[in-house]
């Protein structure tokens, strides 16, 4: 008679199930029966995982038992050895579970095996607890077992319950590491979220680390001071300032050393404090590595355990080291994000207070200007002297560049302002450049400076503001005739590109060096060149072309040597291929 469960689940090792097969098959050779089975306790379960026999009798094998079947079997067995036990037939009623009766001739003799008799061996582990059943069915003397036979049989059993016990182990240390490698993976995936920050990657470094170590609770702690403690089930752990201020002390020893630490409430080598802290936490174990990258230490883990979860392996101890590398690495990259975004929120705001007080300023100077111009004027209509004249004009002059100056401060804080948001509309580019040059032609002409337009075929229409396209197109265009000698050539030209419309200002005047171009478009920017330092200017015309360009989601590069002259390309997309 044996035991019917069949295979309920298996193990992820096919290596050990092998073992087990090959191990059933030469207990029924060795010993002499006919049918052998092993089955393993698997979640209060008895799984078969390994059988020999005929093949007809395997299909009786589909059903998987409690553990607890034994409980009324074991009692009506006879000790024939440490592990074998023997149940006559006839000593037991029904039993529970499934049972496999399987046939066989009684040989009539006093000691023939009877269709009811039951021969097992209980395998079990170091502390007793039962891991499996090893039964044997069929002698093929029809006889019940001799004691050469029982004997045979007990080394046999013996070296099953060791093979299940290290299949156990086995595939124990396989789900460790499947465990622990998938929180590497997952803690890996927190250092390539750019977005996260550092309180975001403590946070969800939580649930892969208890979950892959099969932790009650896990502790991170920074050595600035911050610390991300929580059990199982996510809810907050209080730590002690003095357990906090020992592993700050303590992480960058064991980084130094590349160790990890291992704490037992029940090691009374561990400081008392230590202990204490662990068993008003209910905690048995604490495994703790530190965290860092290189030669820096950032910080410190510590998973905890219960007294009812197992001790901690050696795998999940390497685990655990190499962890701290990898969140190390997650951590600084954090922490370097979020000083950066810190330092872009600082500078924004620096900038935004920037643009404030240039408007502040430059609108509190339109006023007096305004008045001081009123007033220039009216005494230009009075009879002066020739020194007054003199005054008059070099006042005049002075109060219009410091205008000029002030609308440029102006301009400059309204377009980089983020609270002006642009406003598109369709402009023609073709009519915006024509006002440009027709306005800008006299000057020319005063200089003797060649100023040419080729406008191109197709749609010059572009979405945005009309007032800052004009400006931008105006900077440029003026920048190139107040930079280009007497006799000298400007060509200004606008192309369709298909999804771009391309404006190109070319001169052949002074250029600009390459040390030049480098802050070309900053606010207040001045050339190093003596010749063009000669022209009045306020350094805020490509700057404010640079901001507008940028406004239009477009794009302006130059290209220039010095003493041979520059060329200006604005690309800017067109109204049906706008961005959003």
């Amino acid at each position: 008679m044996e035991p019917g469960p069949t295979d309920h689940g298996g193990w992820s090792d096919s290596s050990a199930r092998a073992v087990l097969q090959l191990m059933v098959e030469s207990v029924a050779e060795m010993v002499g029966f006919e049918v052998a089975v092993l089955s393993v306790v698997l979640d209060e379960r008895l799984v078969t995982v390994a059988y020999t026999g005929p093949e007809q009798y395997r299909e009786y094998l589909e059903e998987s038992d409690p553990i607890s079947v034994l409980d009324s079997v074991l009692p009506a067995a006879v000790e024939w050895g440490p592990r074998l036990r023997f149940i006559p037939a006839g000593t037991h009623g029904e039993l529970e579970g499934h049972w496999v009766l399987i046939e066989q001739e009684s040989s009539g003799t006093p000691d023939a095996w009877h269709i009811e008799d039951a021969l097992l061996a209980l395998l079990t582990d170091d502390g007793g607890r039962p891991v499996g059943l090893l039964s044997v069915d069929r002698p093929v003397s029809g006889r019940r077992p001799d004691d050469r036979q029982r004997s045979l049989l007990e080394r046999y059993a013996a070296q099953a319950e060791r093979a299940v016990l290290t299949a156990f182990e086995r595939e124990e240390l396989i789900h460790q590491v499947e465990h622990a490698e998938a929180a590497r993976r997952l803690i890996r995936s927190s250092s390539t979220r750019a977005q996260a920050s550092l309180e975001a990657v403590l946070e969800h470094t939580h649930r892969p680390l208890v979950e892959g170590f099969g932790a009650s609770g896990s502790w991170i702690q920074l050595l600035d001071g911050s610390g991300y403690a929580r059990s199982h089930d996510g809810s907050p752990v209080h730590i002690s300032d003095g357990v906090r201020r020992t592993s700050e002390e303590l992480a960058p020893r064991l980084w130094a050393d590349e160790r990890p630490l291992l704490v037992s409430a029940a090691d009374p080598e561990q400081p008392r404090h230590v202990r204490q802290e662990l068993a008003e936490l209910d905690l048995s174990s604490v495994l703790a590595v530190a965290l860092g990258v290189g030669t820096e230490c950032v910080g410190f883990l510590a998973l905890t355990r219960r007294s009812q979860d197992p001790p901690w392996s050696q795998v999940e101890i390497d685990s655990a080291l190499q962890i701290g590398h990898d969140l190390g690495a997650a951590l600084m990259t954090a922490r370097a994000l979020e000083r950066e975004r810190n330092l872009v929120r600082e500078l924004q705001q620096l900038d935004d207070y920037r643009s404030q007080l240039i408007a502040t300023l430059s609108h509190e100077l339109r006023t007096p200007l305004t008045v001081i111009a009123g007033n220039l004027e009216l005494l230009g209509a009075v009879d002066l002297d020739e020194t007054a004249v003199r005054h008059h004009q070099a006042m005049t002059r002075g109060t219009a560049r410091m205008e000029r100056v002030v609308e440029d401060l102006l301009l400059l804080a309204q377009v980089s302002n983020p609270q002006y948001p642009l406003v598109r509309r369709s402009v023609d580019l073709r009519a915006v450049t024509a006002d440009v040059i027709a306005l800008v032609d006299s000057a020319a002409r005063a200089k003797g400076i060649d100023l040419r337009l080729q406008l191109g075929g197709g749609d010059l229409v572009v979405p945005g503001d009309e007032s800052e396209l004009d400006r931008l197109v105006g900077n440029l265009v003026s920048n190139a005739v107040k930079y280009t000698p007497a006799g000298g050539t400007v060509a200004v030209s606008l192309t369709s590109g298909g999804d771009d419309v391309v404006l190109q200002v070319s001169d052949d005047g002074l250029g600009i060096s390459e040390e030049d171009q480098i802050g070309l478009f900053s606010a207040f920017f001045r050339t190093t060149n003596p010749d063009a330092l000669r022209e009045p200017g306020t350094g805020l015309g490509l700057a404010i072309v640079a901001t507008i360009v940028e406004r239009h989601a477009a794009t302006v590069g130059v290209h220039s040597r010095l003493g041979e002259g520059t060329t200006f390309t604005v690309t800017l997309p067109t109204a049906q291929h706008r961005p959003e």
